[in-house]
């Protein structure tokens, strides 16, 4: 595999400040912000003139400003700087959750064991076409917060941890989407993503803040930290549960735990339901048959995988309509490293970034 030093988008000052930093991307890619945002908004426009619907959105709007000040801002600077209304660009990020009408899917894993350093996290983002030009690696850091850094990867229009990220103490966090029935007001997986990569050192601290926190549901996040500590959480609105399954972790797009599965709800607008199960056998399988941590190469190939010896691919190239694999992530926490590749993993081509104050 190729590996190459990257150089992330640097988003400096407060929450507001970053998310408007967004926007120096440069006229073409504003505009290819602002029409992804309006085509969804077009696409679901029959579902957001029903009332129930409406009614919920402005719940969430009024109740993040208490739940997490820091996002509302970083949201509304985002709109400033594209020049989006900012209660279009919250519905935008609701999409998602409202009729599980995203078309992503993701497959993540975490290999670790407490007291060593070769804990890695791992996630393949599967997703809609018109995100590979508006993905993004990007460094946040505050002024006011001396030692502390995010790297993130996302896109833009979109805030903090959209997809995945790690802070500069180790703590690292991606999520998969998750068709379910049990939604309700509460935060959306990542904005709390955002969240406890500022707030949070290690697992055992960002458990305890998921636990005392309302959430909308939809959704799985896999968490891994520089002391070998890892955990998945399936997220639901009423229902939730932890897997600290050691040494390894594994979640796709179905729930698993007893507590969360019978909400689970794959329909029409959701194509990775139907190989969310053979991923997840994969790498339970490859996990499970290891007796030493994996290594970068290895991750890369398997995640560079397609359907071999009739396994499920784990490398998307399009079999879910438009949803395909248009990144891989691996964190290695210790060394506060991001081995990224911005494109189908298969194609060997990988960059390295450093989260550092």
């Amino acid at each position: 595999m190729l590996l190459e030093t990257g150089t992330p988008m640097l988003l400096s000052g407060d929450a507001y400040a970053r998310g408007r930093a967004q926007a120096v991307c440069g006229p073409a890619l504003a505009e290819a912000v602002r029409e992804a945002v309006a085509l969804r908004l077009a696409q679901a426009a029959p579902l957001l003139a029903r009332g129930d619907v409406r009614e919920f959105l402005d719940r969430q709007e009024a109740d993040l400003e208490g739940l997490d000040p820091a996002t509302a801002d970083e949201t509304r600077g985002i709109a400033d700087g594209f020049d989006i209304n900012y209660a279009a660009l919250l519905t935008y990020l609701h999409l998602g959750l409202i009729r599980d009408f995203a078309q992503d899917g993701c497959s993540a894993w975490a290999w670790g064991t407490p007291g060593h350093d070769d804990t890695v996290l791992v996630k393949n983002r599967d997703y809609r076409g018109e995100h590979v030009a508006l993905q993004r690696v990007f460094l946040h850091r505050d002024p006011a917060r001396p030692g502390e850094a995010v790297l993130c990867v996302g896109s833009l229009g979109s805030p903090g941890a959209f997809s995945s990220g790690m802070n500069a103490k180790g703590l690292a966090i991606v999520d998969t989407h998750v068709s379910t029935r049990d939604h309700g007001p509460g935060l959306l997986r990542y904005f709390l993503m955002t969240r406890l990569l500022w707030t949070c050192g290690d697992v055992e601290a960002a458990l305890a803040v998921i636990a005392s926190l309302p959430h909308a549901g939809g959704g799985c996040i896999v968490l891994a930290d520089a002391k070998g500590e890892s955990a998945a959480v399936e997220l639901g609105h009423s229902a939730r549960a932890v897997d600290r399954g050691a040494p390894f972790v594994v979640k796709t797009n179905h729930f698993v735990d007893p507590a969360c599965a019978p909400f689970w709800f794959p329909v029409g607008a959701d194509p990775m339901a139907t190989s969310t199960r053979g991923r997840y056998a994969r790498l339970m399988t490859w996990l499970g048959a290891r007796m030493e941590p994996p290594q970068l190469a290895d991750i890369a190939t398997l995640m560079g995988g397609h359907g071999e010896h009739g396994e499920e691919a784990l490398c998307r190239h399009g079999q879910d309509g438009d949803s395909s694999t248009i990144s891989c992530s691996v964190f290695a926490p210790s060394k506060r490293r991001l081995y990224f590749s911005a494109q189908h993993p298969c194609a060997g081509a990988w960059s390295v970034y450093d989260c550092r104050p």
